[in-house]
């Protein structure tokens, strides 16, 4: 049974099995891809299928193989949440779809296969560690521009309402607008709407220049402020898994550096009471 465990543990930690699944995550999201074409879809379905089933085959074998590494305790795979997202990915594949009433959202669910992507690539899982981790921060940072909207919301209805009532005509319909301006596509139309007024003529006047402070105000603010806090947070986040990740590899590496330590310590006093075991005979 030992023997089970240590073959299990062989191949899923083998690089060459871990490209063979990412490979495999590749081609199910081709695969996917691949059926949002009707006309391809139809043609080749029997070789799509059959592509898709051996995945999935494949998909399950690897986390049998994950559970089974871990022998006797083989919950310790369900101990990270990575494996757990895994699984239910895997689990809602493996559930039939093609004679249900839920055909459709099934079949989209298969697209998470994609997102296995995240566990192989320990790059990449850093990353999504790193921004689920700046989620508590994001936070305070999304209360500040919710405030930043509403007043420069309340703001807008009064002075732009009855000269632009299509963008700034109530508050619901101006904090789309600012979400438009704060994206910075096609900001300057709604801007000159209120600096040279509604009506286009080749004579056009300025009608005032208060507008401009407005939105110059809002991006300088909101865009160019607010948005760099997002990038501070997350980068710091990187930065703190990062660390932790290097704190892990030197704990895997001390203890490893230390088991060897220890062994040879073990064969040098053996070695040494077999020289004295030797010599005792001899006298």
């Amino acid at each position: 049974m030992n023997r089970i465990f240590e073959i299990a543990q062989k191949v899923v930690s083998n690089r060459l099995f871990n490209l063979f699944i990412f490979s495999l995550i590749l081609l199910a999201a081709i695969i996917t891809g691949l059926e949002t074409y009707k006309g391809l879809e139809k043609e080749y379905h029997a070789v799509l299928s059959f592509i898709d089933d051996f995945v999935i085959i494949c998909f399950t074998i690897e986390i049998a193989l994950k559970i089974i590494a871990h022998g006797k305790k083989p919950w310790k795979y369900f101990s990270d949440p990575w494996n757990i997202f895994d699984f239910v990915i895997v689990a809602i594949c493996l559930i039939p779809f093609r004679d249900t009433h839920y055909f459709a959202v099934l079949r989209i669910l298969r697209v998470l296969r994609v997102f296995r992507m995240i566990n192989i690539l320990p790059k990449l899982k850093l990353i999504i560690s790193a921004l689920l981790k700046s989620i508590p921060s994001m936070g305070y940072v999304i209360m500040l521009i919710g405030i930043l909207f509403y007043v420069y919301g309340i703001i807008g209805v009064f002075i732009f309402g009855k000269t632009d009532p299509m963008h700034f005509g109530d508050l619901h319909h101006t904090f789309v607008t600012l979400f438009k301006v704060l994206t910075l596509e096609g900001w300057t139309d709604i801007m000159n709407v209120q600096i040279f007024g509604p009506v286009a003529n080749e004579n056009q006047q300025i009608v005032s220049l208060w507008p401009f402070l407005y939105f110059a105000s809002f991006i300088l603010i909101g865009a160019m402020i607010i948005m760099n806090l997002f990038i501070g947070v997350i980068i710091n986040s990187m930065e703190e898994s990062q660390n932790e990740l290097s704190q892990e590899l030197k704990n895997v590496q001390y203890k490893e550096k230390s088991s060897d330590e220890l062994y040879k310590h073990i064969i040098s006093r053996l070695d040494d009471l077999n020289n004295e075991i030797k010599s005792l005979k001899k006298n």
